[in-house]
This record gives C-alpha cells, sequence and structure tokens, in this order.
C-alpha cells in the first residue's frame, strides 16, 4: 500500500488558491500527472513594515524536497501578494497564469484580484513568454544546461527513450508561445487550452507530433511574438495606477484598517 501523503496545510493570510500545471491546461495524461496549486497570501503589517525581509516566496510539498513528484502529489507554490503583484505586472508567464486558473479557493479579496487581471496584460509581456519558449528550446536542443545535445531538457529520461525527445518539457515550451499570443489579442486565457491549439499541445505530450514538426512549429510562434511585440492595437504595458491602488486598498482591509 502506498504511504499517506497528507495535503499541505493552508498558509496563514492566503487570500487565493488556483490550480495550475498541465491539469489546469489540460495538456496532461490522465492519471499521471502530480497536482500543482499556487497560493496567494497577504502578510501581515511587522512582514511588511518592519525591518525584515517580508515573507518568502516558498514551496509546499507532499514530497521531501530532492524527490520528484508523481501522481497523487501536491506541489504548492506561496506568494506573497505584493511578490506576486510586481511579478505579474512585469509579465512573468507562470505568474499570469494564476489570475485565469482554475480556482480552489478564494476570499472575497481573492475575487478581486482575479478581477483585476486584465490590468496586467500588455505587448510588454511578450519578452517573457518568448524569453521563456526560447529558453526551453534551447534546453530541449542541448545547447543551453547540461545536454548536450540531447532531446531532453525537463531529464526525463523514459520520455526521451519513447519517444527520442522530452515530450511534456516540449509541449510547455510550446505552450508559451501559444499563450502569449492568446494573451495580447484576446486580452486572457481560456483553461484548459482548447481549440487547435489545445489538440496540438496534447498530441506533442502523448508523443504523437515529430520532433522536427514540433521545432518548426515553436519557431512560427516565436516570430508571431515578436511580430505582436510591435503592434500598436495592444496597449503597451500594464495599469500600474489601478493594481498599486488595489494593493494599498487589500492590505488595509485584511489588517482591519
Amino acid at each position: 500500500m502506498a504511504a499517506f501523503r497528507p495535503y499541505p496545510p493552508y498558509p496563514e493570510g492566503m487570500i487565493l488558491l488556483v490550480e495550475v500545471g498541465s491539469t489546469a491546461h489540460g495538456t496532461g495524461l490522465p492519471g499521471g500527472e502530480d497536482h500543482d496549486e499556487t497560493a496567494i497570501v497577504v502578510e501581515g503589517p511587522v512582514q511588511v513594515l518592519g525591518l525584515g525581509p517580508g515573507l518568502e516566496n516558498h514551496m509546499q510539498r507532499t514530497q521531501p524536497e530532492g524527490h520528484r513528484s508523481g501522481p497523487g502529489d501536491t506541489d504548492r507554490q506561496v506568494y506573497s501578494l505584493r511578490k506576486f503583484l510586481a511579478m505579474a505586472a512585469a509579465g512573468n508567464p507562470s505568474i499570469l497564469l494564476t489570475l485565469w486558473a482554475p480556482v480552489i479557493e478564494t476570499s472575497d479579496l481573492g475575487r478581486e484580484l482575479v478581477g483585476l487581471r486584465k490590468a496586467f496584460v500588455g505587448r510588454h509581456i511578450l519578452p517573457r513568454y518568448q524569453g521563456y519558449m526560447q529558453s526551453q528550446v534551447m534546453r530541449m536542443q542541448g545547447i543551453k544546461g547540461s545536454g548536450h545535445g540531447r532531446r531532453g531538457g525537463g531529464k526525463r529520461e523514459e520520455l526521451v527513450a519513447a519517444h527520442g525527445y522530452d515530450t511534456k518539457f516540449a509541449m510547455h515550451a510550446a505552450r508559451l508561445g501559444y499563450q502569449g499570443r492568446e494573451l495580447i489579442t484576446s486580452g486572457g486565457l481560456e483553461l484548459p487550452v482548447a481549440g487547435a491549439a489545445g489538440d496540438w499541445l496534447r498530441a506533442v505530450r502523448r508523443g504523437e507530433v515529430p520532433y522536427d514538426e514540433w521545432l518548426a512549429r515553436v519557431g512560427e510562434l516565436d516570430a508571431q511574438l515578436t511580430a505582436l511585440a510591435e503592434d500598436a492595437r495592444y496597449p503597451d504595458g500594464p495599469d500600474r495606477g489601478r493594481i498599486e491602488a488595489f494593493s494599498v486598498a487589500a492590505h488595509r482591509r485584511a489588517w482591519g484598517w
């Protein structure tokens, strides 16, 4: 019988908990994925106004550090609201995803944060999506990191052996291109990933797409993101005034001020 793995306790001050990862994207294999979450918490007054560094971003896991998570495991990344807002305003893809992800638990402040999500969208996000995608493609090609020409990236030896390349890592690299394009052109994200893009990403994950086809597709997505970054029809940056006003009001309300 498998050992019992308790669900990580909710962090103090949590206002929003969402599901992320392959299950949220709809690109995982049934029964073959771990459970990834993101939690956002409001720090206490001493953490924000005192002499210390404040709450550090940290992970809560059912597996010990250094052990790979598998089916049935939970990995939860915890962010302070202040750091989350700064990273979202800067266009961090993993952070922005949180604002469109399936909600597990929320408070009124969490709902208001989700309602603010379009304030973070602008062309400034495209270099971040493009950079993340390009970095992963280089790892897949073995020209960055320790791959030395292997078609790995995520170090999943079983996928390289079965399909000739790490299909999960490859799928997520292409997903970044699709979602960067979707955010700018539609102002939001649809999860799970739908339509032809979702079908193709799932085919990559299952090992049904040849490596050369995958590489050509991410090249096309890269060119599309470059073109969108110069398209003045879309906002050039976040609405920092709205974001900062929400941050101040949220902390005051959470503290009862």
